[in-house]
């Protein structure tokens, strides 16, 4: 018996001592299992539900232009945060007031918790302007601290938050301090600018190029909460201060940006190019690019919304689904594109200038040099004849003429006398072999033939701009070399990195990659380049009173089921001391002349009228262009005697009629300020009698000096525009006075001449 229960008592014993130990063997493993692998896990749900953890962004730098004018500039906004569950703890313990009650209130009833809810949707709505559904879907998580309703709020919808939650004693709303990007010239710049993303991070332009710098560090606020989830008193938080991200001083001069972008909108305005504009302007001496726009244009403040209304009211038409998200990515990608930087052409007659200093570099050619144009001229290997622009021929030319005329005969046999080797040297020299390394985003790759592949057929097209490839930002550096003693530069848009105190942090200075071509060569292609729109009367890129080099450019597109072309012209200024140079490309214009020189010849003109006097750069009028200067009608003559009048007029160079039989100057047509031409006729009334009327005849297609008697005969003054109203070829392009109007005897009709055809393409 005895023996029978001390073995029960030694098997429960066993038994016992077993459990024990698979127990104590599971609480082991299950602590190795916790602490080792799922240890991080654990403890990160264990601080999170103990510890509130804040970001506090950090102030974004500002991106300013040369001048220091801000381009770019953050401001505090606010985010609207929603707590469900502090807002259903707060209805829980609402009260209302009731006079009965012991305390003078009483717990709300269902009723009114709801109406309290209801006022918190409905109060929401109206001030952030957000659907109620979108309230009611944050509210359905209830156990939920932080539920984001709205983001980056200015100050006064943040102000109406906070009265809307203090009139209303409502619980679980918060405001935490945020940044939004703003720009303050909107559309200026846009593609070089770039924006930022909703979290502040830059995605194009400069803004994602220097994204780290801009950025800075956030910051963090730590506090401990209790069981229920409620922020602990200060001594509970900790604090790390966000660090402001640096600013950016950049090359580019606002300025110079508005006279660009004012004379790309103008001729996109009259050519309407199907794939758009660009332009570039460079200062020759440092590589630092002054002004740089690929138009048209969107608004940084808004960059998701088409800019193009046509494009947009198609994409707006179009049934919802997966083609019209596709096709609003396809719209919005290509305008924030920056073609200066991110598309390659063929770049036609502007890379002559290459091809034309190498050539004087190695030996090749002299001024001296003659060639003959027929009009065409076949290569070895191709089986039609290669023409000319004029198919008529040049005839016998020297080396600048065969520059000012663009004549592809004389280049292919300019190219053939450097051969393969030393024509892709240069290529190579004048780095257009590599990426110029602007530092801006998605730079593009270009192609071209090495000098194994180039045979006859290909040296001679690449010779005259066809069959290689380059990218506008390539073209204008290598042309920039040409023109500014033969220094390879480095081109850049940044110059200056500054900390939060305005301290400079880093600096962009001149880089020259090297010397391509010797300074004599340089300065004999800038005499030469000269030419090219000061001979025979000017061209359409001249300017009065200013020394002005340039080569324009013509290239078909060959993947094209249509005959389209890309229109170009390099521009730079002064000859006998270059300091500025552009280059402006209109893709496939849908409207006016086929030929560059008249595209985008007038483009460069309008462009270098405004920027060179604001760049401090005066004009030098010859003694013809002084006689031809147009002059303000000078002030100060009302009520003054007519006589004398005259005589002020006069000493402007000031033609006067007098009408009236009055003793003093009653009224002037034009008025005081009035630009008009030298030699105009001002009319003087001396008494109150009526304006006298006159019919605006039309003049389009007529010689200036054609168009000018007309007008004079009609009793109206001229105003000539376009730098080719000397040369013989010249005709009125466009008047801005509609033929037929009635219009005040004396008024100045302004009218634009230009070379129509190839000149020198």
């Amino acid at each position: 018996m005895a023996d029978g229960a001390n073995k029960k008592l030694k098997l429960r014993t066993i038994v016992l001592c077993s459990l024990m130990a698979l127990f104590l063997g599971w609480i082991v493993a299950n602590l190795v299992y916790r602490s080792l692998v799922t240890g991080d896990e654990l403890r990160a749900a264990a601080a999170d539900q103990q510890l509130r953890d804040v970001s506090i962004t950090a102030n974004r730098g500002s991106i300013y232009d040369c001048n220091m004018n801000v381009l770019a500039q953050s401001a505090t906004v606010w985010d609207v945060v929603l707590s469900p569950k502090e807002f259903y703890q707060a209805q829980d313990e609402l009260r209302v007031e009731d006079e009965t009650a012991e305390n003078g209130t009483r717990p709300a009833t269902a009723a009114e918790k709801e109406a309290y809810e209801q006022t918190l949707i409905d109060g929401l709505c109206e001030i952030l302007e957000v659907d109620a559904e979108t309230i009611v879907e944050h509210l359905s998580h209830t156990e939920s601290m932080y539920r984001e309703v709205k983001r980056k709020v200015v100050k006064s919808v943040a102000d109406e938050v906070s009265e809307f939650v203090a009139d209303n004693d409502i619980g679980g709303i918060y405001l935490m301090v945020n940044t939004k990007r703003f720009y303050p010239y909107d559309d200026l710049a846009s593609s070089v600018i770039g924006f930022t993303n909703y979290d502040n991070q830059g995605v194009y332009g400069i803004e994602a190029e220097y994204d780290e710098y801009l950025s800075g560090t956030p910051g963090r606020q730590i506090s401990a909460k209790n069981a229920n989830g409620e922020k602990l008193d200060a001594g509970y938080e900790q604090y790390y201060p966000a660090q402001d991200g640096y600013s950016l001083v950049l090359t580019i001069d606002q300025v110079a940006q508005h006279y660009l972008e004012k004379a790309l909108d103008a001729t996109i305005a009259q050519h309407a190019p199907q794939e758009g504009a660009a332009g570039i302007v460079m200062d020759l001496n440092t590589g630092g690019i002054l002004a740089m726009a690929s138009m048209p244009s969107f608004d940084l403040n808004d960059p998701l919304v088409i800019a193009d209304e046509e494009t947009r009211a198609e994409i707006d038409a179009m049934p919802d689904g997966e083609e019209k998200d596709a096709t609003r990515v396809a719209a919005q990608e290509k305008q924030w594109k920056n073609k200066a930087v991110t598309d390659i052409y063929e770049p036609g007659s502007v890379f002559k200038v290459v091809t034309a200093s190498a050539a004087l570099e190695e030996g090749a050619a002299t001024l001296n040099s003659s060639y003959n144009c027929t009009g065409s001229v076949m290569v070895p290997g191709w089986p039609r004849p290669i023409h000319c622009h004029d198919h008529s021929g040049h005839g016998l030319q020297s080396f600048t003429e065969a520059v000012v005329n663009s004549c592809n005969p004389a280049f292919i046999a300019i190219g053939n006398s450097l051969g393969a080797d030393r024509f892709f040297k240069y290529f190579d020299a004048f780095g257009l072999t590599e990426k110029t390394g602007i530092d801006l985003p998605a730079e593009a790759q270009n192609s071209y033939y090495t000098a194994e592949q180039l045979n006859a057929v290909s040296l001679a097209s690449c010779s005259f701009g066809q069959s290689n490839t380059v990218t506008p930002i390539q073209m204008l550096t290598a042309a920039a070399a040409v023109v500014n003693g033969g220094k390879l530069l480095t081109p850049h848009i940044v110059s200056k990195v500054l900390d939060s105190d305005g301290n400079i942090v880093e600096e962009t200075g001149t880089e020259v990659r090297r010397q391509v071509i010797s300074e004599e060569t340089s300065e004999a292609m800038c005499l030469a380049l000269e030419q090219v729109v000061a001979a025979n009367g000017g061209s359409n890129a001249y300017v009065k009173g200013y020394r002005i080099g340039g080569k324009s450019g013509t290239a078909q597109k060959l993947n094209k089921e249509e005959d389209v072309y890309i229109f170009s012209y390099f521009v730079f200024a002064p000859v006998d001391d270059p300091q500025v140079a552009a280059l402006v490309l209109v893709d496939e214009a849908t409207s006016g002349a086929e030929y560059a020189n008249t595209v985008v010849a007038p483009t460069v003109a309008s462009l270098m009228a405004d920027l060179l006097p604001y760049l401090g750069i005066q004009p030098q009028y010859s003694e013809e262009e002084a006689k031809t200067q147009d002059v303000s009608v000078p002030g100060g003559l009302i009520g003054t005697d007519p006589l004398a009048a005259q005589s002020k007029l006069r000493v402007k160079g000031l033609e006067s009629t007098i009408i009236g039989e009055g003793k003093t100057v009653v009224s002037m047509y034009p008025a005081s300020g009035t630009k008009v031409a030298t030699g105009s006729n001002i009319i003087i009334y001396t008494d109150d009698r009526e304006t006298e009327m006159t019919t605006v005849p039309n003049v389009v297609g007529l010689t200036p000096s054609q168009a000018n008697q007309i007008l004079t005969n009609a009793g109206l003054n001229i105003r000539i525009t376009g730098g080719a109203a000397q040369n013989s070829r010249a005709r009125v392009s466009s008047q801005d006075t509609e033929a037929g109007a009635s219009v005040a005897r004396g008024t100045v009709v302004t009218i634009e001449c230009l070379i129509e055809g190839e000149d020198g393409e």
